[in-house]
């Protein structure tokens, strides 16, 4: 029998978590990045409109990463965000990556209940 494969962004897995009990440990403070991420990112484009375009598409979809945190962030544990924030300092969109990755494989692990719609 074949089971079709589910495909999960890291919005779902951290909507899904937000019905899904919180860790019983410490939560983590959310981090206030200043955007130098995206500046720094964009410093060798020799074209300053192309740069100045790209830089604010990057300053936007940090907003947007970092508005999606902050309506799932009571369930991120200091654990969680500790080994996270290792992965892109400075940017929300790799801890959403990592933190939603974390969700799901804590739903796996019945360490949540995971409710799917």
């Amino acid at each position: 029998m074949k089971m079709p494969f589910l495909e999960f962004s890291a919005a779902t897995l951290l909507l899904v978590a937000a019905i899904a009990e919180p860790y019983s440990v410490e939560a983590a403070e959310l981090p206030e990045y200043d955007g130098s991420y995206c500046v720094q990112l964009n410093s060798k484009m020799l074209n300053a409109d192309e740069k100045n375009v790209e830089t604010n598409k990057c300053l936007q979809d940090e907003a947007d990463a970092k508005k999606k945190l902050a309506e799932h962030w009571a369930i991120v544990s200091e654990k969680s965000f500790t080994y996270c924030r290792t992965l892109g300092q400075g940017s929300y969109r790799p801890l959403l990556r990592c933190l939603a990755s974390n969700v799901g494989y804590r739903c796996f692990q019945d360490e949540l209940s995971c409710n799917w719609n």
